[in-house]
């Protein structure tokens, strides 16, 4: 196809502020732009107010096709929403019925939305049969890229923290497992950082063990960069995460490390958590840290998983065939 003939996208992105859900947008986007030629334009969405959902839900049901929802930007020209969160859904499909053009989202929907989307991406630990315009994926998509430049003397311990619906959360047994990963590991250099849900008390520990160990760095969450947890999956070998931290174990993988989980005591054994931690163990992808212990385990080596990718190539092929470059 002839440079002439490839015609350029221009995307809507809706973004919640949210940095997780953000980063599955962003994922996508950069994917498309290594295939594509594509112009972005960015569209902030906050919380609203409850007579405003009501009014967009009510008008998202209406038989009326082609009228511009007044609340929301002029987008003439666009030819694809894309989005990530609750908050994005309702502006995405109202954006989508005022312009008659393709909506995408990166999770599962309320049921009575689901079917106004064209691509539902849904990880495959909730639960849901591959159908219509529901595409599984392992896990969310993520800004990872595998570099191959992972330095086999280096390594990452990642914690997620308390969530009082999910897990108990053991500070001194979580600790326990990151001083005997250093200590066993001791001509590895590790750098162990904290989430936005670690407790306090566990981030004095995993300072008090980072500055008592000759092959440890402790970093808290807030003191680092963007970008920062980027470049660590860039030089890490192996990267050992809590279970409850999902996305950092797919972006981790994604990254082509090699990982480990760090168990918590959960609440529910049929949540979502529970049963990631359990299908990606079922398929080798990760390590447990009881095989670990009992030096009874193999580690995934040559992982290729990219989903920003696959969910980024299913739209320009499906849809925007003419785009490809």
């Amino acid at each position: 196809m002839s440079e002439a003939s490839i015609k350029k996208l221009r995307v809507a992105v809706l973004l919640d502020g949210k940095p997780g859900h953000e980063k599955q947008t962003t994922g996508i986007l950069r994917a498309m732009q290594t295939m594509a030629e594509v112009e972005v334009l960015r569209i902030q969405v906050g919380r609203e107010n409850p007579l405003l959902l009501l009014l967009r839900t009510f008008f998202l049901f209406l038989p009326v096709k082609g009228m511009a929802d007044p609340a929301l930007p002029a987008i003439a020209g666009t030819d694809l929403l894309l989005g990530t969160g609750s908050r994005s859904h309702l502006p995405l499909l109202a954006l989508k019925k005022s312009y008659n053009i393709p909506a995408f989202t990166c999770m599962n929907p309320s049921w009575h939305l689901r079917r106004m989307f064209d691509l539902c991406f849904v990880p495959e630990h909730d639960g849901m049969a591959e159908r219509g315009n529901i595409m599984l994926t392992s896990g969310a998509p993520n800004c990872s890229i595998n570099r191959r430049q992972h330095r086999t003397d280096r390594g990452l311990i990642l914690l997620g923290g308390i969530d009082e619906k999910s897990h108990r959360w053991d500070s001194e047994g979580i600790c326990a497992m990151v001083k005997r990963i250093i200590e066993t590991e001791s001509t590895t250099s590790w750098i162990l950082s904290s989430s936005p849900r670690t407790p306090q008390e566990t981030v004095l520990m995993l300072d008090k063990l980072a500055r008592e160990s000759h092959n440890a760095s402790f970093f808290r969450y807030q003191d680092t960069q963007p970008g920062w947890i980027e470049e660590q999956y860039d030089a890490s070998s192996a990267v050992w995460v809590t279970a409850d931290s999902i996305s950092m174990m797919y972006e981790a993988l994604t990254a082509g490390c090699k990982v480990g989980i760090l168990p918590i005591e959960w609440k529910r054994t049929d949540s979502k958590f529970k049963k990631n931690e359990d299908l990606l163990v079922q398929k080798r992808l990760v390590v447990s840290f009881s095989s670990w212990a009992s030096g009874n385990c193999r580690w995934c080596e040559d992982i290729n998983l990219n989903e920003a990718r696959r969910c980024a190539e299913r739209i320009l092929r499906k849809w925007f065939p003419d785009s490809l470059q």
